[in-house]
């Protein structure tokens, strides 16, 4: 049975998960994150009987949250098996990346898939604003069949400051002037279905463990690379609860004592090389007009001394930065992402070369996947971080 939605014309609600107990949310996840499973291959992966297991599941599948898929043959005993999936139609997620100026929004099904995009400059910058801007842009992307049954939003920073007298999670967003803000209730109100605001790094590393480029891994990092330098660590599955004063301390790990300057005085600092201010403020003056980002790139390859200079410099900066992660944390998966990514994409070679200086003995033995430099992976890690917040978590 399904929870009729208030909006959507009998479209299910997230109140259909509330009846989950707590016991099968782990099933949740290895079916959301993993696929189909038998009922034999799930209990064996979570260390369950298999009676414990049907007792379980028997609810979900009486509900409509799973069902059972087309008959398999186990290949051991060849007796016929009926994998359970989640129904990930009934159901999506909306998903905003905000920056200083722009919303980046998707909608997705359960698993994450993208079923509609779309970005627009902020138009009202107030916490009130921006809650209403976002409402807007939902009900204009959703269709009936599509419209959100929740919603993640995602910042820059470690942005959670403490509890009002209320319990509500006040919220410093400093680059949009927002001080002790109530975010999650002015966005619950605004926009008619739940919300949860999360960091964006660690977003994003949810997003891709789950369903992009580190899934399946237990240990990994992501480095972002853009406006500022963000970093997330994930071992045993679970990305680490960083504070934002040790992501500004990774921002300004010394890579050269001789390198360039960052705005706060260090020489050679990861912010120094891998920075979108950073690597503008050098094509600037080497070209000696104004450049955009997505110049450097294709005039480096174009034979442009400046700009191949930059990506040398921004690649082997990268390699140093992944190959001293993998030396402190064991990792041997760094996922690169951000506005700057295309110009270290295109010093790969430079990249190898500044692995090899930090890291002796194995430097190819990291893998460094890059992500695209657009925003929709960013703003699909907030439709994660509500999938988790409602689905596998509870509230």
């Amino acid at each position: 049975m399904h929870v009729a939605s208030e909006q959507g014309g009998g479209r299910p609600t997230i109140e259909a998960w509330n009846a989950v107990s707590r016991a099968a949310r782990p099933v949740i996840r290895e079916l959301l994150v993993t696929g189909p499973r038998s009922r034999t291959e799930l209990a064996r992966l979570l260390g369950l009987s298999t009676g414990s297991l049907t007792r379980l599941t028997k609810p979900l599948v009486r509900s409509g949250l799973l069902v059972e898929r087309e008959t398999r043959h186990d290949p051991i005993n060849g007796r016929p098996t009926f994998p359970l999936d989640i129904v990930t139609n009934d159901f999506h997620f909306l998903g905003v990346k905000l920056t200083s100026d722009w919303m980046y929004a998707v909608i997705t099904d359960l698993r994450a898939e993208v079923v509609a995009e779309h970005a627009e400059p902020l138009q009202d910058r107030t916490p009130e604003g921006v809650a209403a801007q976002a409402r807007v842009l939902m009900d204009r992307m959703a269709r009936e069949n599509t419209r959100p049954v929740a919603a993640g939003f995602t910042v820059g920073g470690n942005s959670s400051v403490g509890d009002d007298t209320a319990g509500s999670a006040l919220f410093d967003v400093p680059w949009l002037d927002w001080w002790r803000v109530p975010l999650e209730s002015v966005l619950n109100d605004a926009m008619g279905i739940p919300c949860v605001v999360r960091n964006d790094v660690f977003a994003l590393a949810y997003g891709q463990n789950w369903f992009g480029l580190a899934r399946g891994l237990s240990d990994f990092a992501v480095v972002a690379v853009g406006p500022g330098i963000g970093y997330a660590l994930c071992l045993n599955g679970r990305v680490l609860a960083i504070p934002e004063r040790g992501v500004v301390e990774f921002g300004h790990h010394i890579l050269d004592p001789g390198g360039p300057m960052c705005p706060v005085g260090h020489r050679g600092c990861v912010s120094s090389y891998l920075s979108s201010g950073a690597i503008l403020s050098a094509a600037t003056h080497g070209l000696r007009r104004p450049v955009a980002l997505d110049e450097i790139a294709p005039l480096a390859e174009a034979g442009d001394a400046v700009c191949q200079d930059i990506v040398r410099q921004a690649g082997r900066a990268l390699g140093m930065l992944v190959a001293t992660v993998s030396n402190l944390t064991g990792v041997k998966t760094v996922v690169v992402a951000g506005e700057t990514v295309d110009v270290v994409r295109g010093g790969e070679r430079h990249l190898r070369e500044g692995l090899s200086q930090r890291r002796f003995l194995d430097p190819h033995s990291i893998d460094t996947p890059m992500l695209s430099s657009s925003f929709t992976e960013w703003a699909r890690g907030g439709a994660v971080e509500a999938i988790r917040a409602f689905v596998v978590e509870g509230d």
